[in-house]
């Protein structure tokens, strides 16, 4: 009997883990998101658009060293290059909880970032927040995937998989990074 595997959706996940004294400075990220937040420096001025309440996220060294870090991990460990295509800051309030989507433009696949990266920026660890990917399994469709979200810890996966963020349950904002990646 031979088996070949035509499909499959891959989940990376996994914490930053930087030599001492060499950490990512994840207080200047979520400044800067933060600060596009109370701005209202927004990705779409759409009310409409999903992309209506994510928020600008400028360059920093940080963000730079974050990127460079899950690149050279990736890489490392699937043999794929993450090819950044953007940066987007979500930022939730009590109660708030996320619009479920993908990042994928349907009408533009040829585009489309193959992959999907959600990095605790700022996470209240006292209270639960969750990442849930939305996936079907053959026949079995609408299936869900949970994973608990935590400070400087990050989820990889498919950007044509829907996904959302839980409601928050902390009285204090949580600030997420969310970005998109091609790979070569």
């Amino acid at each position: 009997m031979k088996r070949v595997v035509l499909s499959e959706i891959d989940l990376t996940f996994g914490k930053v883990e930087s030599p001492k004294g060499f950490e990512i400075d994840r207080s200047k990220i979520k400044n800067d998101i933060i600060s596009s937040y109370i701005q209202k420096k927004r990705i779409s001025e759409n009310k409409k658009d999903y992309s209506y309440h994510d928020y600008e996220v400028p360059f920093s060294q940080p963000l730079q060293w974050l990127q460079d870090y899950l690149r050279d991990h990736f890489r490392l460990e699937y043999n794929k290059t993450l090819v950044l295509k953007q940066n987007i800051g979500l930022v939730l309030e009590k109660k708030q909880r996320s619009f479920t989507r993908n990042l994928v433009e349907p009408l533009d696949l040829l585009h489309a970032p193959d992959y999907t990266c959600i990095y605790g920026v700022d996470i209240d660890d006292e209270e639960e927040l969750e990442l849930v990917i939305l996936y079907d399994d053959n026949r079995r469709v609408n299936r869900t995937w949970h994973i608990n979200l935590h400070n400087n810890e990050y989820v990889i996966f498919p950007s044509i998989q829907k996904f959302f963020i839980n409601e928050s349950k902390s009285s204090k904002l949580q600030t997420l990074l969310i970005s998109s990646y091609e790979y070569i």
